[in-house]
């Protein structure tokens, strides 16, 4: 995944920041995003000493504002975004996927992930129907059911490395 850039929302922790960690070790960029930057930046620092890149974001997930300003930093910072992983309320993921969506201008891979094993129908209906309405952008979503940190976070690099788009 190198020259690939990452977003991860809900990454100050738990799952996030397993999915984070895996993704650097890919050789992605990853911005990390939340809303306490404390975690956010202990996370960068450690992925930066492991020789990965990682740019902490703190943002309002809830703040349709905080999201777009989050989407534009990243274009700004690094020309592109080729993945997103959303950590979060279904509500969440639906804000951060209207602007990751157009942030993909050259196609890329969202992965959705319910943080309850209550909310993950409801994910899977957001997940489907928002894949559907973008099915001919080359961009593809999906979901992943949780299970342990590390499951999920690998799960996730595979679901990525084998739907982005070749040689963008």
């Amino acid at each position: 995944m190198s020259g690939r850039t990452a977003l991860v929302t809900g990454a100050g922790r738990g799952i996030g920041a397993a999915v984070s960690s895996a993704l650097c070790r890919a050789g992605a960029s990853v911005v990390l995003a939340a809303r306490d930057g404390q975690p956010l930046e202990a996370l960068a620092a450690h992925i930066s000493a492991a020789g990965g890149q990682a740019v902490a974001v703190p943002t309002d997930l809830t703040d349709p504002r905080s999201v777009r300003r989050l989407a534009e930093q990243i274009l700004g910072a690094f020309g592109r975004l080729d993945a997103a992983v959303n950590h979060g309320a279904v509500d969440v993921v639906a804000l951060a996927m209207t602007y990751e969506i157009p942030s993909m201008r050259h196609g890329g891979c969202i992965v959705n992930l319910a943080p309850t094993a209550g909310a993950h129908a409801a994910m899977a209906e957001v997940t489907c129907k928002v894949a559907l309405d973008v099915a001919d952008s080359g961009i593809r979503i999906s979901a992943v059911a949780a299970a342990g940190e590390e499951d999920i976070a690998n799960a996730v690099v595979r679901n990525i490395a084998r739907r982005l788009p070749l040689g963008r």
